[in-house]
C-alpha cells in the first residue's frame, strides 16, 4: 500500500492539527486538491492511504484539534470523490 506521508507534505499535516479553523480549513482545502490530482491519475491507493492515516492518525486522537483536523481532511477528500462523475 501507498504511503501517505509521502503524499501529503508535513506542513498540511502540521497545519492540519492547529488550533486555529483557518490554519486547518486550508489544509483541507490542500487535501482536496491532492485528492482530485491523485484520482485524476488514478492512483486510487495513495487516496486510500491518505484516508487511512486521516483515520487512525487524526480522528482517534486524544488531542481535540487532532480529531477536528482529521474530520475536516476526511470531509474534503470525500468531497473530492464524491464530486467525481
Amino acid at each position: 500500500m501507498a504511503d501517505a506521508l509521502s503524499v501529503i507534505p508535513a506542513a498540511v499535516l502540521r497545519n492540519l492539527s492547529d488550533k486555529l479553523y483557518e490554519k486547518r480549513k486550508n489544509a483541507a482545502q490542500e487535501i482536496e486538491e491532492i485528492v482530485k490530482q491523485l484520482a485524476m491519475a488514478g492512483d486510487h491507493d495513495k487516496i486510500t492511504a491518505m484516508i487511512n492515516l486521516l483515520t487512525n492518525e487524526f480522528t482517534s486522537s486524544p488531542q481535540a484539534n487532532h480529531r477536528k483536523g482529521g474530520l475536516i481532511g476526511l470531509a474534503a477528500a470525500t468531497v473530492e470523490t464524491i464530486s467525481k462523475p
